[in-house]
């Protein structure tokens, strides 16, 4: 693990993996740098942020954000690679943190003067992909009158560290879109990928489980199954790796290695919800987390013991439409390795059913880059609490339609868990 990570508090970890989550949503690389400033002001209390990147033919940093700024002063800001404050770090690729501007002759006032903002504290830290740099980042200011500590600096270089990673992968995925050709190793992935799924739905008695995946035109790491323990109990699970590619699919892949063999060693629950986290933890990148949806289902008690690891919240839906939702309960898998994860329990009744997803189907937007969204979601499930295999049909085409020419951007899948006959034997899917 990484030893800067390891200082942190839990509270401080929490807040990074959730700003990290912020921008890990499939968004163009400039909507990721307006939304890192923002996460920047939340992780590290700070009145102001800037982020600029290095243009190589050029030889110097332009800014490309920054809080107090019109695009056209924004545009006309350049700083040579050695010159100025973020020049340095830059060059160096080394972090620095000054309390007092006005006793560093490298800090570069001239920003100052254009937005009216006075800069007290500033602490810079090199922005970087997974092989150079390519920009840095700042924070302006803490709220609190003090300077940015030693925890400040662990945040800081860390998230940076999830940002650049995180627009190489956006970086890399508008040059897929614009030249619209896949790479062989997407084609490799995209076979795993389908053959890690079930190819039918499965039934016990009155109970049915079902899931769909609609892939979008290049390889994610969503993944789901269901395992039948015993006559009384069935494991479902849900998962989506962090980033795209042949890496993401193989990730997923070894989670379905991991359950398989966990299941066919009999272990229980709550261990191989500890154990996957371990194993992910130990033999992939620090950036290759993945949020999860682990649940067993008691037929015999009728509950739902859960662990939601940083993943969309699981929904039960009762035939008149209520709904609970089961919120992500645990963090991450694959970040903390000896982090205890422990399940939360809730009712599953007959006539009722689970729904649980990707964010690929909130998040499908439109043209003009809505998303579908929670509450268009909520719509389709309501609608047909009473017949819930429709489901299936009604969903993607609610997402077809909100979308339109838009091409999909990440994949599409879910899962849906019905109990009780009235389910079975009335919520067929019209031909």
């Amino acid at each position: 693990m990484n030893e800067g990570i390891k200082k942190l508090s839990r509270k401080s970890l929490e807040a990074l993996i959730q700003a990290f989550e912020f921008i890990s949503s499939p968004l163009e690389p400039d909507e990721i740098l307006k939304i890192v400033l923002e996460q920047i002001s939340n992780l590290l209390d700070a009145e102001a942020g800037s982020i600029f990147l290095i243009n190589e033919k050029r030889n110097v940093l332009e800014l490309k954000v920054a809080t107090n700024l019109t695009q056209d002063e924004i545009e006309k800001i350049k700083i040579p690679i050695g010159k100025g404050l973020a020049g340095f770090v830059a060059e160096k690729d080394q972090l620095v943190n000054i309390h007092d501007v006005t006793k560093d002759e490298r800090f570069y006032s001239n920003i100052d003067h254009i937005t009216g903002f006075t800069t007290k504290s500033i602490l810079t830290v090199p922005l970087k992909t997974s092989d150079k740099i390519v920009g840095v980042i700042q924070a302006l200011n803490k709220k609190n009158g003090k300077h940015f500590d030693d925890e400040d600096e662990i945040l800081i270089t860390e998230f940076s560290r999830l940002v650049g990673l995180t627009l190489e992968k956006a970086w890399f995925l508008s040059q897929l879109i614009e030249k619209q050709t896949f790479e062989v190793d997407l084609t490799i992935a995209s076979k795993i990928q389908e053959s890690l799924l079930p190819k039918n739905e499965l039934r016990i008695d009155d109970v049915l489980i079902k899931g769909f995946y609609k892939p979008a035109r290049y390889i994610s790491g969503d993944y789901f199954d269901f395992f039948v323990l015993n006559n009384d109990q069935i494991l479902i699970v849900l998962g989506d790796a962090a980033g795209k590619g042949a890496q993401a699919s193989l990730i997923m892949a070894s989670v379905k290695a991991y359950l398989s063999a966990a299941i066919e060693s009999k272990l229980d629950f709550i261990t191989i919800s500890n154990n996957l986290n371990k194993f992910l933890a130990v033999n992939t990148p620090l950036d290759k987390f993945i949020t999860i949806f682990l649940g067993l289902i008691n037929l015999k008690e009728n509950k739902i013991s859960y662990i939601n690891c940083g993943h969309e919240p699981g929904l039960i839906v009762s035939e008149n439409g209520e709904v609970e939702f089961l919120h992500s309960n645990n963090i991450i898998m694959g970040v903390l390795e000896n982090f205890e994860y422990l399940p939360s329990e809730v009712s599953f009744s007959k006539n009722s059913f689970l729904f649980i997803y990707t964010d690929g189907v909130t998040e499908a937007n439109d043209k003009f880059d809505n998303r579908f969204g929670n509450e268009n979601l909520m719509k389709v499930i309501i609608e047909n609490s009473k017949t819930p295999l429709k489901i299936f049909q009604k969903l993607p085409e609610a997402i077809q339609k909100f979308v339109g020419e838009k091409d999909q951007f990440d994949d599409i899948t879910f899962i849906a868990v019905l109990r009780g006959e009235n389910f079975l034997s009335n919520a067929h899917i019209e031909e």
